[in-house]
């Protein structure tokens, strides 16, 4: 995948060994916190508040939605979409 780690609500997906030993990665207060709600659709918080969405749109890249549910853009990864909500 051409992403950095997903962090989800009971695991984390990727490689970093050193949050992946705990069993949930504490979030600072501006950091979002991702989570994969199905093939293709991924979910932001930030804290407890829904920070945005990306969707992926087959063969033609993500969408992303901010917070009010507006569209900000289509881009070619998921990193770049996930660069948006920052």
């Amino acid at each position: 995948m051409d992403m950095a780690p997903l962090v989800e609500t009971n695991r984390i997906r990727g490689t970093r060994a050193a949050e992946a030993d705990s069993p949930r990665h504490a979030a600072a207060p501006s950091e979002l916190l991702w989570t994969e709600m199905g093939a293709g659709v991924w979910v932001a918080k930030r804290q407890s508040d829904f920070a945005g969405l990306i969707e992926k749109l087959w063969g033609a890249g993500y969408r992303v939605t901010d917070h009010n549910g507006r569209i900000v853009g289509e881009f070619s990864s998921l990193a770049s979409a996930r660069d948006q909500l920052l």
